[in-house]
């Protein structure tokens, strides 16, 4: 059992995610602004509830809109995007392409092998826009719970250009977007299936993970089991095949034929 003063500074450590405990098993996640150091902070955080025995549920809240039109330029509303560093030699723009590229997809992969392998019941909760990055992640959860409030922009432009090599963490997303569209309000999400049920407002939101936080770990791991759908053991068992020193080698052989 946590102390309230491990607790303080177990959250001390993030400074682009806000997270907190709340009673029983619930540690909530909130996303305040998107840098690269959030994608890094959020697989941390991840790592560490799994090693918690005092957590049995995970939400994602906050800020789901990553990559928006307006804030294309800003490096928050890009968290894949890489720099290059100051005194280095200028690269071409098709090799600086490829570099962009491999990075954000080994980011990418490493993200939603995290979210896949979550040992925890893992929630989304929606309450405005959620577009990019935001909805590959809700993609890989558990649950997804909205308002009414809620909407989805499915548009894969959205993303990081790694998506135009079509890796394989982008395909719940492409099926998602093949049967809703670029847009659906969070009514139409819930009618096809996506999310898993609307609220009408925040706090009836918590006040139901409240009391799922209370019911026993077996039984929430029981119905963590029965959520998973058919496609998640393979996609897991795909990116973890993409991360083995042989697909990479393959990878780089494939790009050079291209330069």
């Amino acid at each position: 059992m946590s102390t309230a003063g491990e607790d303080y500074l177990f959250c001390r450590q993030f400074r682009e995610l806000s997270i907190r405990r709340r009673s029983g098993g619930l540690l909530v996640i909130q996303f305040q602004r998107w840098q690269r150091r959030t994608v890094y902070e959020l697989m941390r955080a991840l790592d560490a509830a799994n090693a918690d025995g005092d957590i049995s549920i995970v939400v994602l809240s906050g800020e789901f809109a990553v990559g928006r039109e307006d804030d294309c330029q800003q490096q928050q509303q890009q968290p894949l995007a890489l720099e290059q560093g100051p005194g280095r030699e200028k690269r071409d723009e098709a090799e600086d392409r490829f570099i962009q590229e491999r990075a954000a997809d080994f980011v990418m992969r490493s993200l939603a092998k995290k979210l896949l392998g979550c040992r925890k019941l893992l929630v989304a909760f929606v309450q405005g826009p959620c577009q990019g990055l935001g909805v590959s992640i809700c993609c890989l959860c558990d649950l997804v719970y909205a308002t009414e409030t809620g909407h989805f922009l499915l548009s894969l432009s959205h993303l990081h250009p790694c998506v135009e090599a079509a890796p394989s963490w982008s395909l719940p997303q492409i099926e998602l977007l093949l049967r809703l569209g670029e847009r659906a309000d969070a009514r139409r999400a819930w009618g096809s299936g996506f999310v898993a049920s609307l609220t009408a407002d925040g706090q009836e939101f918590w006040t139901r993970m409240d009391q799922y936080s209370r019911l026993p770990t077996a039984s929430l791991l029981a119905t963590k089991r029965l959520l998973l759908r058919p496609w998640r053991e393979p996609l897991l068992a795909q990116l973890r095949q993409e991360g083995t020193p042989m697909a990479a080698q393959r990878r780089r052989l494939a790009a050079s034929s291209k330069l």
